[in-house]
């Protein structure tokens, strides 16, 4: 299920496209079982859906840039591509994160709650550096490197890091499954009503929503959900 907002009025996205991604049955259910933020393991996937992904590689808006996340291992996302979607490799430990960019993949880290004063560093060689919307008000996706997110540099050689936030950031790095921003509060409101009246067929949904962008626009895929075929 697929649901579209054409300009978010998240503080944090801006002003700009997003996209939410669910499955019928839960809303956890796009997400792989692996995640380690994902406490719902049991309702997640197993497998990446490659009619979807082949549909958000494509899911650009004319002449613009689009950019997304996903907790499935690294080694499985594609290498990025000129004028497609950047697909990040959503990491959980400075090693995978490490691994992910010496494979091709750009990379994002979710970082424990305590550890923001560690950012920015630098470990074997990599720069890690913090997302700039969290440590300054007036930046967001929208503005984040002046027209150009960091996170959407699919040739980056850096790792860009997000510190736990949200009610369950204290889960994030630790032994307990959990720690997704999207558990709780208006995040997963947003996911619910995604998983009620979002578009059911979100392959086609999405590279029709945007190619109707207007020219030069930005879109973030999954504020929450990733490219798992749900079941």
């Amino acid at each position: 299920m697929l649901k579209t907002v054409t300009k978010s009025g998240n503080g944090k996205t801006g002003p700009i496209a997003v996209t939410y991604r669910a499955g019928a049955h839960h809303t956890f259910a796009t997400c792989p079982s692996s995640c380690a933020l994902n406490p719902h393991g049991e309702h997640a996937a197993k497998l990446i859906d490659k009619r979807y992904l082949r549909a958000l590689r494509k899911a650009v808006p004319p002449g613009g840039i689009a950019w997304t996340y996903s907790h499935f291992p690294a080694e499985f996302l594609p290498v990025p591509a000129a004028g497609e979607t950047v697909i990040n490799a959503s990491c959980d430990s400075p090693a995978q994160a490490l691994a992910a960019v010496r494979a091709g993949r750009p990379a994002t880290l979710a970082a424990p709650a305590d550890s923001a004063e560690r950012w920015p560093a630098k470990i074997e060689g990599m720069r890690f550096v913090r997302c700039p919307a969290e440590t300054s008000d007036s930046v967001n996706c929208g503005n984040c490197g002046k027209g150009r997110p960091l996170c959407a540099r699919p040739d980056r050689d850096y790792v860009v890091v997000f510190v736990a936030h949200g009610s369950r950031r204290a889960l994030v790095g630790q032994d307990t499954a959990g720690g997704c921003y999207g558990e709780l509060g208006p995040v997963r409101l947003q996911w619910e009503a995604t998983r009620s009246s979002g578009a059911a067929d979100d392959s086609a949904a999405l590279v029709r929503f945007a190619r109707s962008l207007p020219a030069g626009s930005m879109l973030r895929h999954h504020v929450v959900g990733d490219i798992g075929r749900a079941v």
